[in-house]
């Protein structure tokens, strides 16, 4: 088995096009570690933290009031706008810590091409846009943000998902399976080392999602596995199904 790739952390703030491509995909189990054995010739699992190896992801997700990025996906070209968090454990039975890395994401799809602008994020501003505080002006967040956004955002709803990233040596194409999916309230803060799992839970996922990138023309070995996974693609994403999951809850959860 090749042993774990240590990586660095992703560019602080810039526009991603080296992950320009992207398809999703919900496959059965057996379907998932098939394709996860095939791709080890050409990946290395990815640690980005020795000290946290097991890896979690939390992300809240932000729209208007008349849900414009909601709407942006129903129109076929979807927008999202994000925190993302990170965090980590040393084993299952301790509690995942927030690591202190988070970012301010605008994400925009068109088929399977993507682009991906993101601004890194103090604790203080994490907290401002969760609490629907003024960002500083001359904050690179507060810059992406007027870019982004049409009309004053507010946090709907947060993913929480632990995730697996596999890399090729020249991180040209990335693979990730998230797992333990599940869709809660928002947080109200963020701060380094305080537990991150969200509390106010509102829909757990049964299915395992499966997301590949790639930049530039994908190599012949992944056109032929992806072949194979083409009765589990999914269009839909996570800002989708928890906005659904939002906006079903009853008044006593909001």
């Amino acid at each position: 088995m090749n042993a774990p790739a240590r990586m660095s952390p992703p560019p602080m703030s810039a526009p991603a096009p080296e992950l320009d491509h992207e398809r999703r995909f919900q496959p059965s189990r057996e379907a998932l570690e098939t394709f996860l054995r095939d791709t080890r010739q050409w990946t290395t699992p990815c640690v980005y933290d020795t000290g946290l190896p097991i890896s979690f992801t939390r992300t809240t997700y932000f729209d208007t009031e008349r849900l414009d990025f909601l709407g942006s996906c129903r129109a076929g070209r979807p927008q999202r706008l994000r925190l993302r968090e990170y965090a980590g454990t040393v084993n299952l039975s301790c509690p995942p810590m927030l690591t202190g890395m988070r970012f301010l994401e605008m994400k925009t799809s068109s088929g399977q091409r993507r682009t991906k602008i993101r601004a890194s994020l103090s604790a203080d501003e994490a907290g401002a846009l969760l609490t629907g505080a003024p960002l500083p002006k001359e904050s690179a967040a507060a810059t992406l943000l007027r870019q982004a956004a049409p009309a004053p955002v507010k946090p709907w709803v947060t993913a929480w998902y632990r995730r697996h990233t596999y890399a090729t040596e020249d991180a040209s194409v990335r693979i990730t399976v998230d797992e333990e999916l599940l869709f809660a309230l928002p947080p109200e803060r963020s701060a380094m080392n305080e537990p991150a799992t969200p509390s106010r839970l509102l829909h757990r996922a049964p299915a395992s999602l499966l997301e590949v990138k790639w930049r530039g023309s994908s190599p012949p070995w992944l056109e032929w596995l992806l072949w194979t996974l083409e009765p589990f693609e999914t269009r839909g994403s996570k800002f989708e199904q928890g906005m659904r999951a939002r906006l079903a809850s009853t008044p006593s959860t909001q």
